[in-house]
Formats: C-alpha cells, sequence, structure tokens
C-alpha cells in the first residue's frame, strides 16, 4: 500500500494523547519488536483523521480533543521511528513510538492551542519502517480581550466593561460572569456594597456566539473612601479643643482624621458620624481643612471640609509682633490676653498698671530687672522706662554705684513713663542721682563761682531739645542761606548752668540713704543775675532757684523742639530706627494735644508710638517692610530669649554677665547711653543698636544663651519639658510654633531649612531632645534679633 500524506500549515502545536488497540489509554505499540518469531509477512499502516479541523478557539485556550489513529492492517509488526507536530497543536506522541504489531493500531488525542488570532494550520507527520504518514490540522484563533473604564473600582462603585474580539473595535456580545460583585448583560460592573479589605474580583465573558471563546479580566476592588460632608460646630475658636460631630459616608474605613495637617484625635460613632476633638493652635486663623484618610493599598484621602475660625480683635501674629514692640517678647500667655484684649485695650490696662517698686526688698535686687521683664503687669512700662533711660540718662558716680542706684532711677523713670513729661523733666532735673551723674548737686553760683555746665548742657541736647531746631516732622529748619539754625549758644549754656544752680543732696550724709529723695536749693549758691537761657528767653534777676529751675522746665517741656526730639527717639526704641518724617510728626501732634487739651501725656504718646499704621502695617506679612524695624540691643535680647522658652533667673548672676555682651544694666559708659541715637550703617540708615555689634560682644553673647540654653550657666534656669516647644507632633508642628511665637509668622526660609535640615540629619533623636540646639539656631538668627 502507498504511503498518505497529509499536509497541515505551518505555526500550530499539537499535543496528542492515545490508547492502543487492546484497551483504552494504553498503547498498542509494543517496545519490543514483534516481527520476529520466525514468521514472515508484510505490516501495512493507514492513517485515519488525516484532515483536522478544530473549532474557533480563543488564544491561550484549549480546544476539545480530535483524535488521529494509526492501523497496522498488515501481517508484520512496524516501527514507528518519530513524530513531529507543528504549529498550535500539541499531543503525547510517545503513545504511538516505537513497535506497532499487526492488527494493532494507535490513537493520539491532539489538541488546539492557539497562540495567535486568525486561521492556523499545522502537521502531525509520522515516519515509520515503512516510509511516512502525514495528517493535515487547521483551526481558528479567537483573541477576546476585556477592559474596565476605571483600573480599579470601590465597594459599591460601577464601571463599563467591554469585550472586543480580534483587537475589532467593536464591542462583541457576550455573557458575563464574576465571582465578586454583579455585571449587567450590557457590561456594567458594580463592586460589592460590602468590601473589608482590598481584593480583586474575576470577570469572565464568554462569546455569545462561540461560548467557548472566553477571556478572564482581574479588577482591583477596594473600600469605600470616606466622605466628610458637614461639621457642627461649623466654627471653632483658635487655641482650644472643640468637640465636632462630623457627617459622612464609609466613615468606619477612616484611619486618619487632620484639621491643618495637623493629626486630630476622633471616635468612629458610625459608619456616618464621627465625633473629634478638634485642638486648634493659638494661631490659627481664616478657615481650615478637615480632611481624612484611610491606610492601606486601597487607601486614599477624602475630600477637604472647610471649618471656620473664630475671628478675634487680633491675629496671633500681630499680637506676638506687637510684643516684640511693646514687651520682651511674644508668650502664649502675653498673645493670648492681647488677643482678647485688643491692642488698644491692652495698652490702656497697662497703663493703668502700678509701677514696681524699685526702691524696697525685691526691687532692689539687681536680678529683679530682668525677672520683671516676664511679667505681664509691668511689661510696658518696663519697656517705655528702659527707652526713657537711654533719653535721661544716668550712670553710675562716685557718689552711688549703678548697682546701687540704678534701682532708684530705673523707678523714677517707670513712675514718670505714663505720666506727663513736663514731670519728668522737673523729677531728672531734681534727682540727686542725675545730681551726682551730671555734676548738678552742690553746684554753687555765687558771685566769683562758675557753676558747672554738664547738667545744663547735656538737659538741653540730649534730653530735650537737641542742637539744631527741628520741624514737627523732626526735620532739621534751614535759615535762607540753607544752613542749620542752632537752639542754643556757648552763652545760652552759660546762662542754663547759672538757671540751675544751687541744687544739694536734701540731708546730709551718702547719696544711697537719700537717692530718692529729690534735691533742695540753697539760695545762696544759685545765681541771682538775668539769664538768657535760649534765644529769646531771659530769665529775669533776683528768682529765687526754685522759681528758675521750673522756668527752665517750662521753657525747654514747651519748646517746639520737644515733641518732634523724644517722639524719634521713642519710635526708635519701640518701633523702627528710621521712623518717615510723617510717623514722627503724628506723633509729635499727640505730644503736643493728646486730644483732651494736655501737652506732654507720654501714655499718650506711647499708645499712638504703638498703634500708628506705621508701626501696625508689618502685622500683615503682605505689607512688611524689611527696611523698617530694629535691632535688639543686647539686654533687649536676653530678655526676649528668656522670655521665648520660659526661663527663670535664678537669681542675680545676671549682674555678671550683662557686661560681656556689651550692656551692663544701669551703667551707661557716658551721657550718650549705650550708643547713639544717630549712629548710622553704611548704607545710610540709622541703626543706633548696631554700634554695640562688635565681634567679641556677639561671640560673647551666643555663648551665653548656648550655655543658658543647655542650663550651665549658673543664675539661670530652662526647663524645656514646660516650655511652648514641647511636645511638638511631628516637624511641621515644631516648626509653626517656632514661626509663630519667636518670627510672628515671618520666619526666613533660611531658618526653616536650617531646622528642618537639623531634624532630618537626626533621625534617631526626638525633635525635645533636640530644642537647646534647635532654639539655639532660630534665636541665633539675624532676622529673630532684629524686630520688624
Amino acid at each position: 500500500m502507498g504511503d498518505v500524506i497529509l499536509h497541515l500549515a505551518i505555526g500550530v502545536s499539537i499535543v496528542l494523547y492515545g490508547c492502543g488497540a487492546s484497551k483504552s489509554g494504553t498503547s498498542a505499540v509494543s517496545s519490543t519488536s514483534n516481527s520476529g518469531s520466525g514468521s514472515s509477512g508484510v505490516p501495512l499502516l493507514t492513517l485515519s483523521g488525516t484532515q483536522l479541523a478544530f473549532p474557533d478557539t480563543s488564544v491561550g485556550a484549549t480546544s476539545v480533543a480530535q483524535n488521529i489513529t494509526l492501523s497496522n492492517t498488515g501481517t508484520a509488526a512496524a516501527n514507528v521511528q518519530s513524530i513531529n507536530i507543528s504549529g498550535s497543536f500539541r499531543s503525547d506522541t510517545s503513545l504511538c513510538l516505537g513497535t506497532l504489531a499487526a492488527n494493532a493500531k494507535c490513537t493520539m488525542a491532539v489538541l488546539f492551542t492557539p497562540n495567535q488570532s486568525g486561521t492556523l494550520t499545522g502537521s502531525i507527520s509520522f515516519t515509520t519502517s515503512t516510509g511516512s504518514l502525514t495528517a493535515t490540522a487547521s483551526g481558528k484563533g479567537i483573541a477576546l480581550t476585556l477592559s474596565a473604564a476605571a483600573i480599579t473600582v470601590r465597594e459599591g462603585e460601577s464601571t463599563q466593561l467591554t469585550a472586543q474580539l480580534n483587537g475589532a473595535a467593536t464591542a462583541q456580545a457576550v455573557n458575563w460572569h464574576t465571582d465578586s460583585g454583579s455585571v449587567t448583560p450590557d457590561g456594567v460592573y458594580t463592586a460589592s456594597s460590602n468590601v473589608p479589605a482590598s481584593t480583586t474580583a474575576h470577570i469572565t465573558a464568554s462569546l455569545a456566539a462561540t461560548p467557548s471563546v472566553t477571556a478572564t479580566l482581574n479588577l482591583p476592588v477596594g473600600r469605600a473612601l470616606p466622605t466628610l460632608t458637614s461639621s457642627m460646630p461649623t466654627q471653632i475658636d483658635a487655641g482650644a479643643t472643640t468637640t465636632l460631630t462630623i457627617t459622612g459616608a464609609h466613615l468606619s474605613n477612616l484611619s486618619q482624621l487632620t484639621i491643618n495637617g495637623l493629626p486630630q484625635t476622633f471616635t468612629i460613632v458610625s459608619d456616618t458620624q464621627i465625633s473629634v476633638q478638634a485642638a486648634m493652635q493659638a494661631w490659627d486663623s481664616g478657615t481650615m481643612a478637615i480632611k481624612g484618610s484611610m491606610s492601606g493599598s486601597d487607601g486614599g484621602s477624602t475630600g477637604a471640609l472647610q471649618l471656620s475660625v473664630k475671628a478675634l480683635p487680633v491675629s496671633y501674629d500681630a499680637a506676638a509682633r506687637f510684643l516684640q514692640q511693646a514687651a520682651y517678647g511674644a508668650t502664649p500667655a502675653a498673645v493670648q490676653q492681647v488677643q482678647q484684649m485688643g491692642m488698644s485695650g491692652w495698652i490702656d490696662q497697662q497703663l493703668r498698671n502700678p509701677a514696681y517698686d524699685y526702691s524696697s526688698g525685691m526691687g532692689l535686687s539687681y536680678g529683679q530687672y530682668y525677672r520683671n521683664t516676664q511679667s505681664l503687669q509691668y511689661s510696658l512700662r518696663q519697656r517705655v522706662s528702659s527707652a526713657l533711660s537711654q533719653i535721661y540718662v544716668a550712670g553710675g558716680s562716685i557718689a552711688c554705684g549703678p548697682t546701687d542706684c540704678g534701682p532708684f532711677w530705673e523707678a523714677l523713670l517707670e513712675n514718670d513713663a505714663f505720666g506727663n513729661a513736663r514731670t519728668l523733666l522737673k523729677d531728672v532735673a531734681l534727682s540727686p542721682i542725675m545730681g551726682a551723674f551730671l555734676d548738678n548737686v552742690n553746684n554753687a553760683a555765687y558771685t566769683g563761682k562758675v557753676p558747672n555746665q554738664n547738667f545744663a548742657r547735656e538737659f538741653m541736647q540730649l534730653m530735650t531739645i537737641g542742637t539744631v531746631q527741628l520741624n514737627q516732622d523732626g526735620s532739621p529748619i534751614l535759615d535762607a542761606n540753607g544752613q542749620l539754625v542752632p537752639t542754643y549758644t556757648q552763652s545760652n549754656i552759660v546762662d542754663m548752668a547759672n538757671a540751675l544752680s544751687g541744687w544739694k543732696y536734701a540731708r546730709t550724709g551718702e547719696l544711697y540713704p537719700q537717692a530718692q529723695v529729690p534735691m533742695v536749693m540753697a539760695e545762696s549758691w544759685h545765681n541771682q543775675s538775668a539769664k538768657n537761657i535760649l534765644p529769646g528767653v531771659t530769665l529775669p534777676a533776683g528768682q529765687k532757684g526754685e522759681v528758675d529751675l521750673d522756668s527752665v522746665v517750662d521753657t525747654l517741656f514747651n519748646h517746639p523742639n520737644y515733641g518732634p526730639f523724644l517722639s524719634r527717639r521713642l519710635i526708635q526704641h519701640l518701633v523702627t530706627s528710621n521712623p518717615s518724617p510723617a510717623y514722627i510728626a503724628r506723633i509729635a501732634a499727640v505730644f503736643a494735644d493728646d486730644g483732651n487739651g494736655t501737652r506732654g501725656n507720654l501714655g499718650a504718646v506711647v499708645k499712638a508710638i504703638l498703634l500708628d499704621k506705621e508701626a501696625r502695617k508689618g502685622d500683615n506679612a503682605a505689607q512688611a517692610d524689611p527696611a523698617t524695624g530694629h535691632f535688639m540691643e543686647p539686654a533687649l535680647y536676653l530678655a526676649n530669649v528668656m522670655n521665648a522658652v520660659q526661663g527663670i533667673y535664678t537669681d542675680d548672676q545676671v549682674r555678671d554677665l550683662d557686661v560681656i555682651i556689651g550692656q551692663p544694666l544701669y551703667s551707661p559708659p557716658s551721657v550718650f547711653s549705650y550708643y547713639s541715637p544717630d549712629h548710622m550703617l553704611s548704607n545710610g540708615t540709622y541703626a543706633p543698636e548696631a554700634q554695640l555689634f562688635t565681634s567679641s560682644n556677639g561671640v560673647a553673647k551666643l555663648g551665653l544663651i548656648y550655655s543658658i540654653f543647655t542650663n550651665k550657666q549658673p543664675g539661670f534656669q530652662v526647663n524645656w519639658k514646660t516650655s511652648p516647644f514641647s511636645n511638638a507632633t511631628s516637624t511641621d508642628d515644631f516648626l509653626a510654633r517656632v514661626n509663630h511665637l519667636l518670627y510672628h509668622g515671618q520666619m526666613p526660609d533660611s531658618v526653616r531649612t536650617t531646622l528642618t535640615n537639623y531634624i532630618a540629619a537626626n533621625p534617631t533623636a526626638s525633635i525635645n531632645s533636640m530644642l537647646p540646639d534647635l532654639i539655639f539656631m532660630a534665636v541665633s538668627s539675624a532676622a529673630y534679633q532684629t524686630i520688624q
């Protein structure tokens, strides 16, 4: 019999399974030859199933098997040497390999597994001892693909499914099945409404026309994200903890809740309600964003629910900035007081508060001055008296050292700080401390005796009217030739000294016991002649010394220079070294008339300085002017830093330390005080305090602060556990505290970066443990040391 040749197309793989003629599933081919046994005959091989046609099958799937049978109808055994299968077809060829006995047959099950779409062909070729036999196989690969409009869905959500055949754009009619959720006939998948954890929905589609063609889509299904819809109440207080009831959906899935990025404590009441302990920072204002989040691989964030913060008369940052000008920096308690009372109300209360008694008990203690910088009761009065002490300068003298008589001078200035400027001038003139300092005590001017001129000169030059005539805006008056117009001459100084002559201690003995007792007049020591104390102002002859003193005080008090002169200096100490002429003019106008017809009301002047639009402009960061403000002098810097960390002055050892930082209390180096109000930088701007900024003072100042922060400096103590910076919940929380407490919301990016990098560089250390270093870096910056 001739060979039977079957032709199969290339590109198909075949899997063969079969059985022998004698029993199912077993090959009829013997593993040993049966052609011997002494008999002779001829094998005859035939092949049935020579043209296998498979149904359409999904790419990657396997069709139903079709059989191919090799039969030996001859009288002798044949040997099947090899079986080669090509294309997307497969079978177990071992079932027919080897010897096929006479009158025996073997069957292989051929499977079709298309690896691509389209018509695919292949062949099954047998090489035997009698020749070759070939069968052909063909089938069509069908590529059914599934896609979803959403790459993932959450519980209860729906998405449209699409089935495409062989990449065709037209969607195919299919039958849908899923093991999770449901699918409508038109392919809308809806996830289950109760998904306790992220899962995967296995969606299967079978082609309606050819059910054997299938495809599967694995669609991730996550829990529903919580949503926030409303809050009660809708407004909260800054700096307080408020219980909020928030409603929404899927709130049982909520794992974290934040307000403006800060985590909050909450309780899940139900899937639609939570209770929140909203802990607000004192500086929070405007609108707050409440956001929720769900953790896990299917996690995510909710949308923001807006919540308004109850507006206070003064914002936190504005109050902190105000306290740098009106007191010794911000503390949480001081800021709260200003916020509640308003700036004007706070000033009014400060004006009513009595002065501290520096004349006895603890008031005589050197450290008490610094301790009082931390008192809410004395803040403004002491700040103003500090400014006055650098205008009406009375340091130590041979008669009484600064640490002894300093508290008495402080008492005089604090008592007069909010009174009338005329009272202040007379008290200064009659003070035995001033008399000893500027040589006006026992300053006789009888016939032939020329009195000392120190006090007379400085009383005019440095304390009241200056050396040149001024406009009310502080600018100098020029004559017709464009020249400055002097306020007095040397002969006026001589006569002023005569007018102020004749004063002596009220009692015999040393100065200290009578430091607060005004000097008394010794008429026999007083010059009785007429005195031309200022151009156009002559005191008649024969007046008593007390009358001459009152005339001098009245003349200087009513001089048109005194208002702008004093206004500029107070503005420089409290607000800015470079006030505009308009600013000076506005304050000078208040000095001239407080609104009630009174001239020289210092309380009204101070209030006007602090509430002026030029002083308050920087409360809004968008309007801040870097050219305004003034440097902190060393004593002010020390007080601000100690207030910021709420440190304690444990004794009087600060007395030995303010010397090394360049500003020993009560001890100005000369009548010109610690620095000149007219000291200028190279760029032409006034910067009085910069006169003290020597390299040695700077090193000593920072060294002192670091020793204080690390609790290695006797006389000081810082309890970091109770400081406003302790127990920050995060780096952002810590930076916010520094920004608002130390920088009134205007911390430079350079400082923020320095602090952030330092924290990041020490990942194993807590922020609490790093507070001495971190706050030291914050207060060491030039920006912190400038009041703006």
